[in-house]
């Protein structure tokens, strides 16, 4: 059997070492009661058959719950007492009770009274601890419990794995006849050691087992939102448009979208929902479905974020919001307008250098009644370019802890803007890996919007 240790005492060893107890009235020690092992081999033979009895039965299940269980029953039949329980906890005032059992067999009860200083005191010292109660005055010391419920002895074991103490075994007896020596406390001691190591094990088992399934649920969310995420138009007149999406978690809080209008405009939007993770990438995506929907309804985008703005307030949980750019590009007319609701700025790039344009409106999700307001026409020219980014570009954070930063960010799209979408994308990640050493604590996307250097021809 793995993991055990068997042992003969050698002719004239050191006394194995006491268990020290906590113990009133009559209970006295002696130097051949206070170890498992007293020299009588039959006793002693009995002793380690229950100890190894116990071991294996607990260790050969890792279901949490039978384990516990499987505890409880065990310590009621090593100790002969009346009831057992388990508490779970690293503290007396953490402590929890997750099995209760007496010899009829599980016990009920919301609130089971048991001896709480002799449990404290096993907690406080870390060690196994006995109590044998001759009088009423003896029971009053130990506590209002004991003394009400006549118990005669009371026994009390700490539950350490990996010297973290994970609960505590507490045995009781109301029986006359029924007394715990050091011995019966020096093997519930032993076995104690050992059970604790298997609730510790059958716990992470457990952990293990929640975490497959959840690491499932996560992959099968992260296919979903791969399967979600819209296609960057590959041809659209008038303009080129390229598309960079990195999510830091297995899902992303990041959205985007482009919509194709019937009149030869193109809608662009980007967004950055409050976190990341399976939560943020389900509100992305409920905010990018709706958005869909009212720009098939609507041409007025302050319509458009106001409406959406409400629907987030009414169905998305306080703390919870998002920051949106939606802007209608007409490559016809070359004109630009939008909605900025608390979104990093959008950056118009040409001959004239980066120009940031200002934000219209606050994130939304937060206040019902907003009304946003759409931006003043901007006109563009034939090779400008549009440069759309959620906050995980400027706050890109190097190993020595410096942000990218939005002067570094314009200094390289100032350098790149005369390339195609494509190129002024890949040279931007390129930058942002170089300063990151590509390790990335944020969701970041990143869209170019490059108009074409010759307008198209009416249709």
């Amino acid at each position: 059997m793995k993991g055990f240790f068997f042992w003969k005492q050698p002719k004239q060893a050191a006394p194995i070492p006491r268990v020290t107890s906590a113990a009133t009235g009559a209970a006295k020690s002696t130097a051949n009661s206070s170890t498992i092992l007293t020299g009588d081999a039959r006793e002693d033979s009995r002793s380690l058959q229950i100890l190894l009895d116990t071991i294996t039965e607990v260790t050969a299940n890792v279901d949490f719950d039978a384990v516990l269980n499987s505890i409880v029953a065990r310590s009621l039949q090593v100790t002969r007492a009346e009831r057992a329980f388990l508490f779970l906890g690293d503290s007396a005032d953490s402590l929890v009770v997750r099995v209760s059992q007496d010899r009829e067999g599980p016990a009920t009860g919301k609130d089971p009274v048991f001896s709480k200083s002799v449990v404290r005191r096993c907690l406080d010292e870390s060690l196994p601890q006995r109590s044998v109660v001759q009088s009423d005055q003896a029971a009053l010391e130990l506590g209002q419990s004991v003394y009400d419920l006549k118990l005669r002895a009371v026994m009390c074991a700490p539950l350490i794995a990996r010297n973290r103490t994970v609960g505590v075994i507490y045995v009781d007896s109301r029986a006359q006849r029924r007394e715990f020596s050091e011995r019966d406390l020096a093997l519930f001691g032993a076995i104690s050691a050992q059970l604790a190591i298997s609730i510790e094990n059958a716990r992470l088992h457990a952990d293990s087992l929640a975490m497959v399934r959840l690491e499932k649920d996560v992959e099968i969310a992260r296919r979903i939102q791969q399967h979600l995420l819209p296609a960057v138009p590959s041809a659209h007149p008038g303009v080129s448009l390229s598309l960079r999406y990195v999510a830091a978690d297995t899902a992303s809080g990041d959205t985007y979208d482009f919509v194709p209008l019937s009149d030869g405009r193109i809608a662009v939007m980007i967004g950055d929902v409050t976190g990341h993770g399976v939560g943020a990438a389900l509100l992305t995506h409920a905010a990018q479905a709706a958005l869909r929907s009212y720009l098939e309804l609507l041409d007025d985008l302050s319509q458009v974020v106001t409406r959406l703005n409400s629907r987030l307030v009414a169905s998305v949980e306080t703390g919870i919001f998002m920051s949106l750019l939606l802007c209608i590009i007409d490559p016809k007319r070359r004109t630009l307008q939008y909605v900025n609701a608390g979104h990093p700025a959008l950056l118009h790039c040409g001959r004239h250098g980066v120009r940031e344009l200002e934000k219209t409106g606050m994130v939304l999700g937060v206040v019902g009644n907003q009304q946003y307001q759409v931006s003043k026409e901007v006109t563009l020219e034939p090779g400008d370019l549009l440069f759309l980014h959620t906050d995980g570009v400027d706050e890109a954070m190097s190993p020595a802890r410096e942000v990218y930063g939005e002067e570094r960010l314009h200094k390289r799209l100032t350098q790149l803007w005369s390339e195609s979408a494509e190129g002024v994308l890949a040279g931007l990640e390129d930058s942002l890996r170089q300063h990151t050493n590509s390790v990335f604590g944020d969701d970041f996307t990143m869209i170019a919007v490059k108009l074409a250097s010759i307008s198209p021809c009416p249709t």
